[in-house]
């Protein structure tokens, strides 16, 4: 509702990706190679440390949950159904 919201260039890039993909899982991985530009571990916690501080900033202050966790796979952004 016309709130800004100040992202970092991580954050900002996965919101990005999420919102191209929204409706959509993304996964982990797909998420990391995309808003990095490379491959990591698969038991690296970056990402989910990213989407946490994203998660605080988009979801939090308001009613509506943006982002999902999809457990063992990734994240899906949908507003209300």
């Amino acid at each position: 509702q016309g709130s800004v919201i100040e992202l970092h260039n991580k954050e900002f890039s996965i919101l990005e990706i999420l919102m191209r993909n929204s409706g959509r899982v993304v996964t982990r991985t797909l998420l990391l190679e995309r808003g990095w530009n490379f491959n990591f571990e698969p038991n690296t916690t970056v990402g989910e440390t990213h989407v946490s501080r994203l998660r605080t900033k988009v979801d939090k202050p308001f009613d509506t949950r943006l982002i999902h966790t999809i457990r063992n796979t990734g994240y899906c952004m949908h507003g209300p159904r």
